[in-house]
């Protein structure tokens, strides 16, 4: 699993907005682990993807158009990150293997 922080700038409440309608297309039954941050200074999505491959693809191909249909900007910043472990509810839903 390989994770990725967004942040963009601006008004919280229209990138809120933007955010939401973009939801419609995109495959929310494929999210295993997905944020979505209200910051005072605009939003900050955590996302995960199955592997750096699929996150690499999604990243440089089918997020930046969709940022645009909606109106999302140019992140500020972008991070990813191999994911070590992952929790929700107490539940750990990924364990990375050992070498």
């Amino acid at each position: 699993m390989h994770g990725s922080i967004w942040s963009f700038a601006g008004d919280p409440d229209h990138l809120l907005a933007s955010y939401d309608a973009m939801l419609a297309d995109i495959p929310v039954a494929r999210m295993r682990l997905h944020l979505c941050l209200n910051a005072a200074d605009g939003i900050v999505i955590v996302d995960t993807c199955p592997s750096r491959e699929d996150f690499a693809v999604f990243a440089a191909e089918h997020f930046p158009p969709l940022r645009r249909r909606y109106d999302l900007p140019e992140p500020r910043r972008m991070d990813d990150f191999p994911v070590h472990a992952a929790f929700v509810n107490g539940e750990r839903i990924y364990a990375a293997a050992i070498t």
